[in-house]
């Protein structure tokens, strides 16, 4: 686990997110009155007026939570896991996409429950419940997003060998790309569109990563094409020829 971070790391890190934790407990509390709703921060009032305080604050921390674990499983495993997929010996790339994947994403799944730690405290200081069913279904989808991401991280990388930071900017477009195609899926028919041409949109819009926390409850029969597909296409990618021909 030493390719992914040293123990030092994951001890700062820990420890930064840990005290983080402590100013959200010691500084900010909601409250829910008869006038309405309002966040105290560091003796400071946020009215929120007729807001109802629960859904105000499972709205915001639900996002935050989905962006930032997806996040930090990508960006804490890419580097390395793109460097050992840049061996020559094909069977080294496989090795290093397999393996690579799989102890960059339990790195990630450390970095990231860690840095969730401030958002639980502030959901118990807000709501008055530590781990409510909304945030770790957010949490769960952040991790499948943030494996996601990395897998077509890696595959973009392989094709673009020259350039990895480009290949992590076009992993982040894709990750916008997918909410927007969405529009298709509910309105294709409408536009013209055959049952066949939809169907085939679907099946592309699940291997893309979303941008949106999805709506619908999760789904494991989600994860052959969402995890399976770019996990299939990027141990193809690994296959292809080190270089060309000087």
């Amino acid at each position: 686990m030493d390719r992914f971070g040293s123990s030092k790391l994951r001890i700062g890190w820990t420890l930064v997110c840990l005290f983080f934790a402590g100013l959200v407990l010691m500084g900010i509390r909601g409250q829910q009155g008869p006038d309405g709703s309002q966040i105290i921060v560091f003796g400071t009032q946020v009215p929120l007026g007729a807001d109802s305080l629960r859904a105000y604050a499972l709205g915001s921390l639900q996002g935050v939570m989905y962006w930032l674990v997806s996040l930090v499983v990508l960006l804490g495993a890419f580097g390395p896991v793109s460097q050992w997929t840049a061996a020559a010996a094909r069977g080294e790339r496989l090795k290093g996409f397999f393996a690579g994947t799989g102890m960059g994403f339990v790195h990630g799944l450390f970095l990231s429950q860690v840095a969730l730690i401030p958002v639980w405290v502030l959901s118990l200081r807000l709501i008055g419940e530590a781990w409510p069913p909304e945030l770790l279904r957010a949490d769960l989808h952040g991790l499948l997003l943030g494996l996601q991401m990395l897998l077509w991280a890696v595959l973009l990388s392989r094709l673009l060998k020259s350039s990895a930071g480009l290949a992590l900017l076009l992993t982040l477009l894709l990750r916008e790309l997918g909410p927007r195609l969405s529009f298709f899926l509910d309105f294709g028919q409408d536009l013209g569109w055959s049952a066949g041409q939809v169907k085939v949109l679907e099946v592309f819009v699940r291997l893309l990563p979303m941008a949106q926390l999805p709506s619908d409850p999760f789904s494991p029969l989600a994860l052959p094409l969402s995890i399976g597909g770019p996990l299939v296409l990027g141990a193809l990618a690994m296959l292809l020829p080190a270089g060309g021909r000087k």
